[in-house]
């Protein structure tokens, strides 16, 4: 009986404290405050976050070892420090500035984030591989939901979100596609503050029909219309919950270890670009999902079941509406999944729920095009367009360098957790032997869709935050992420540097990450602003204050390139080749299953 009354003790007391929250957050002179995020954050906001800090814990709580069930429980309770922290940055400030909420705010954020991965730490050992990537769902999800409440109020859509929003609500309000009452009304101020600037669309006749593509609107209709922008933004945590459960589950079905699949996946769904994009409206996260979710299901290959063939198809299938982009993916993934069809001697009854849903999506789509826009095809829209936009550069040696390096859209400059990488590229070359299905889809669908948006002009995907268009490929990178992690904590040489890389990756990832959140304004910017001035982006503009050497001065910028950034992007990708021969020392000859 010592565990309910103890669960029941808890919940009542921080029920009597979230209480005290609220009545504290709705006093008179909070109201009175000229600052809307003020009054949101001490009113709702915070009660909100540590309702959903409570239940976490709780359910983190029932798993851990009775041992330390009691310092959990504890731990939870020094949460309520941020109340008065923030009544105190409210109290001193005459007109509180967003940044310093976001300080408290969002360290809270982060700090429950960090109290409940070691919560699961000390329980995954008894806990199966599935309760263990349920639970790390669940963390993801709260802190993401948390993050986003004071994300969405400082960070209004920028770049193609409110477009995406806008098909959304013609959907949901109008029953149609057709976005010219749209845009020519004033019902998008519900999520964009001024006149949309330009049109993403094509004049058909009278109507203007969207080039952006519609997964992810029709996917947005049921959340928006429950909770307009704010119920998207919840979507996408959702999927950002549900991408970082069936990482855990890819790891750990690629027989890496579970400290290293926990450490490694958490630290790639709790980071840039992972947690950014859950603030924001774009089809690269749900890809990311449909990705994983079709490498996993692939796994066994030839011995693959009809259903799971029909499932993976299914699953591929969503790809060409999601993004135009994905089709690279959806071709490296396909070209795997028709291989593990065609096994002798049932080829023909294995043929058809392999390839059935994946054609049957595709048809559905040109039908649904050819009803726009007069052409029976996928992605009508866009090849509709493609003489008004240099697509390809062909200079894929640029976008590869620029992808992973560049000082203001690169990914290991604002995500340096992704060297880790490198290190672990050795060993997940030799899980091939027991995995190739698994990886031959991961390696297939990422490395063809890199390949591709290296050579596209605009492969920093700018006015959006950066890596927008490498998080399409994140289930192999967080893979090969996670077999780095493995490598240092297996690794037999030169482990305290091993062990340094780790905490030097995790710490600036966390740190850059965090910055983004507090003021998302660093998150954006422009190519053509990036060549005209010479200088940092907005990022490393401001780290420059606060960081002497600037950090940015040791990255090349491949949007404007000299040939200081010639000899960076040379450095770089040697030090890449390094900590893979590295790694390649330093790991154990076998894998630990």
């Amino acid at each position: 009986m010592r565990a309910p009354r103890q669960a029941l003790a808890f919940l009542a007391v921080n029920a009597a404290l979230v209480a005290l929250a609220l009545y504290a957050g709705t006093r008179p002179w909070i109201g009175e405050l000229d600052s809307v995020v003020a009054a949101s954050l001490a009113g709702r906001w915070l009660p909100f976050a540590l309702v959903l800090a409570t239940a976490l814990t709780a359910a983190l709580a029932a798993h851990v070892p009775a041992a330390s069930r009691g310092r959990v429980l504890v731990r939870h309770f020094l949460f309520y420090l941020t109340v008065p922290a923030t009544l105190l940055v409210l109290r001193v400030s005459a007109r509180p500035l967003n940044a310093e909420l976001g300080y408290v705010y969002l360290l809270f954020a982060a700090a429950l984030a960090l109290h409940a991965l070691a919560a699961l730490w000390s329980a995954a050992r008894a806990l199966s591989d599935r309760r263990v990537a349920l639970l790390l769902a669940a963390i993801a999800f709260v802190t993401y939901v948390v993050v986003l409440p004071y994300d969405r109020t400082v960070a209004p859509t920028a770049s193609d979100e409110p477009h995406y929003l806008l098909i959304t609500q013609s959907l949901l309000y109008d029953h149609d596609l057709d976005l010219r009452n749209d845009y020519d009304g004033d019902r998008y101020s519900a999520f964009y503050p001024s006149r949309l600037p330009d049109i993403h669309g094509i004049v058909v006749g009278t109507a203007i029909y969207p080039i952006r593509d519609l997964g992810l609107p029709i996917l947005s209709v049921i959340p928006f219309a429950v909770a307009g922008r704010t119920g998207v933004l919840v979507l996408m945590s959702a999927l950002g919950a549900l991408l970082a459960q069936q990482l855990y589950l890819l790891a750990r079905g690629l027989d890496l270890d579970r400290r290293a699949a926990l450490v490694g996946v958490a630290v790639v769904a709790l980071t840039h670009p992972v947690l950014t994009y859950t603030t924001q409206v774009y089809p690269e996260l749900p890809v990311a999902l449909a990705f994983v979710v079709t490498a996993r299901l692939l796994r066994r290959g030839p011995l693959a079941s009809r259903r799971d063939l029909a499932l993976a198809s299914l699953a591929l299938g969503t790809l060409p509406w999601l993004s135009t982009r994905a089709w690279f993916i959806a071709v490296g993934v396909g070209l795997v999944l028709a291989a593990a069809a065609l096994r002798p001697p049932d080829r023909l009854v294995r043929l058809l729920p392999a390839a059935g849903p994946f054609v049957a999506s595709v048809l559905l789509l040109s039908a649904l095009n050819w009803r726009m826009f007069g052409l029976f095809m996928p992605s009508a829209g866009y090849f509709l367009i493609r003489e008004q936009q240099a697509v390809l550069a062909y200079a894929p040696q640029v976008g590869a360098v620029g992808l992973l390096f560049d000082r203001d859209f690169g990914l290991v400059p604002r995500a340096a957790v992704y060297l880790l990488g490198f290190l672990g590229a050795a060993r997940l070359w030799r899980a091939r032997r027991g995995h190739g299905w698994e990886l031959a889809s991961l390696a297939l669908g990422a490395l063809l869709s890199f390949a591709y948006i290296a050579d596209i002009a605009y492969w920093w995907a700018d006015g959006s935050p950066p890596s927008r268009y490498l998080l399409s490929t994140v289930p192999l990178l967080a893979a090969a992420v996670a077999s780095g992690v493995e490598t240092i904590l297996e690794g037999r040489r030169g482990r305290a540097a091993l062990f340094a890389l780790l905490g030097a990756a995790v710490a600036w990832s966390a740190f850059v990450t965090l910055v983004f959140a507090i003021d998302p304004g660093l998150r954006y910017d422009l190519a053509v602003d990036i060549r005209e001035s010479g200088n940092a982006g907005a990022l490393f503009t401001y780290l420059g204050r606060l960081i002497r050497p600037e950090p940015g001065l040791f990255f090349p910028s491949l949007v404007r390139i000299d040939a200081l950034s010639v000899a960076l992007s040379l450095i770089w990708v040697a030090i890449s080749g390094a900590l893979v021969v590295w790694g390649r020392a330093a790991a154990p000859v076998s894998l630990k299953r």
